[in-house]
């Protein structure tokens, strides 16, 4: 890794922290929040030179972390379990897509690569959203819970 991305990273891991809390939140909830913290850092510190970076990195965590929290945040337990399924059945590249009667959103979930990660089978996916007509769009890894019911997502 170079020092630039190590730098990156550490400081949007530390607006994380800064913004983790400010609010209580639900394992998947963080766990959204985390991934599009450290995204939008490291897209932010793509922007610029010198201190201009290091401030588009801290926005680019921030606004990462909120587009991340607001997908968490939307996800009832009915989309979960749609999700545990697209995991289930979908191909790699194959897309699932569901709409939330309760909630009105929309949901496509693609999962891209399946592999193992010691004893546990993980997947990376994409998972965008529709609220309110505005799409949202993320990433990030799943693996299988030891009870082999359900899938776990872990940070990206």
């Amino acid at each position: 890794m170079t020092i630039r991305l190590v730098r990156a990273l550490s400081v949007a891991l530390l607006g994380l922290v800064l913004l983790g809390g400010c609010e209580n939140l639900d394992t998947r909830e963080g766990i959204a929040t985390g991934i599009g913290g450290v995204i939008g850092g490291v897209l932010g510190n793509q922007v610029g030179g010198g201190s201009g970076r290091t401030i588009a990195t801290v926005i680019g965590a921030g606004l990462g972390a909120w587009i991340g929290r607001e997908i968490g945040a939307r996800l009832t337990r009915e989309d979960r379990q749609a999700m545990d399924t697209t995991l289930d059945t979908a191909d790699d590249g194959e897309s699932e897509r569901w709409r939330n009667p309760e909630t009105g959103n929309t949901y496509t979930m693609t999962p891209r690569r399946t592999y193992q990660e010691a004893d546990q089978q993980c997947r990376d996916f994409d998972l965008e959203v529709v609220v309110d007509g505005e799409r949202r769009a993320t990433n990030g890894t799943a693996c299988r819970r030891p009870d082999g019911e359900s899938w776990n997502t872990v940070e990206a």
